[in-house]
């Protein structure tokens, strides 16, 4: 009995943030390997040191980003909260912390924000703590200033109206990146499906603080009238190296819908930014051929996981897929 207790014990033993990410299909059991390697060396050179969040080390590797690390916790229920890292790190007791998510919610304002305006928390303090818990640093942007060139594509990116709604707005444009403003950690999920509709462009984040969320919007949106092209600007080319480089690994086609989707999306965005005309329907037809080819390859090579990328051929897009090691 005891012994059938023990393996039930395991059986339900939650998963660590490596495995999940494994799970999602973010990262290899290599991945995993190489973020605990450095996990160990940075133990050994500075033993006193708090332990740092593995999801962390893995964005320093660059094998994930925050956003994928943010989503697969918050999906398992994983992660941890500005709150309880407050209190863990004995920056504020469990009752302050309560009583400034109360006032936040009376004043309708972040609770990053609140505490800041509050003075319980420093900007110092605030930086540390996010960049910590989501890999993702506050920023004081007291000075920024819109660049005038960039205005028409920020705005592109993100309308008025759902700007306001979700407390983000674009502030940058360099090359292919947009580099945008959040106001609380729950943002960085909107940004990561922001991102999905405009995979053409890099998207990166900074936490902002609301009031000067709500300054930068007014200046943004108050000149989309003047400023807003009606078709894009032919001035520069169109840089596809993002989508030409996007790759997504598949264990089982039957399960992972969403990953076909994301495949799918992108191929026909693909499609039609190099000259083809758009097409619909189709979702059932892409799922098959995916499903199809992961099954031929899996049975030819005998590899679970199979990657799949795009090559452009003049104005056809074809679907690259191998078996992943």
């Amino acid at each position: 009995m005891q012994d059938q207790q023990k393996i039930f014990l395991k059986m339900v033993k939650p998963m660590k943030t490596g495995e999940l990410l494994a799970k999602e299909g973010f990262i290899s059991q290599d991945d995993i390997h190489k973020a605990l390697l450095l996990q160990e060396k940075e133990k050994a050179a500075s033993p006193l040191n708090k332990k740092r969040l593995f999801g962390m080390i893995l964005c320093d590797l660059n094998l994930i980003t925050p956003w994928d690390n943010y989503y697969v916790l918050h999906k398992y229920n994983r992660l941890q909260s500005i709150q309880s890292a407050l209190v863990s790190e004995k920056i504020l007791t469990r009752e302050v912390v309560v009583k400034a998510e109360k006032t936040a919610q009376q004043q309708n304002i972040p609770f990053i924000s609140s505490l800041i305006d509050s003075g319980l928390v420093s900007t110092n303090e605030m930086h540390i703590l996010l960049s910590d818990l989501f890999h993702i640093p506050f920023k004081s942007i007291s000075n920024f200033i819109y660049d005038k060139k960039d205005i028409a594509v920020l705005i592109q990116a993100l309308d008025k109206q759902k700007s306001w709604e979700n407390k983000s707005i674009p502030l940058i444009l360099k090359n292919n990146t947009i580099l945008f403003g959040i106001t609380d950690p729950e943002n960085i999920l909107f940004i990561r499906n922001l991102n999905d509709l405009f995979p053409q462009y890099r998207f990166k984040t900074v936490f902002i603080s609301f009031s000067w969320f709500s300054k930068l919007h007014n200046k943004l949106y108050e000149s989309d009238r003047v400023t807003a092209p009606t078709t894009p600007s032919r001035k520069k080319p169109l840089d596809l190296s993002l989508l030409l480089n996007f790759k997504t690994s598949i264990k089982d086609p039957e399960q992972e819908n969403d990953a076909i989707q994301t495949l799918y999306e992108r191929y026909e965005l693909l499609r039609q930014l190099i000259g083809n005309s758009k097409r619909v329907d189709l979702q059932n037809e892409f799922n098959e051929f995916i499903i199809h080819t992961h099954r031929k390859i899996t049975l030819e090579y005998h590899n679970q996981i199979i990657e799949f990328s795009f090559k452009k051929e003049n104005r056809n897009v074809t679907i690259i897929a191998f078996p992943k090691t």
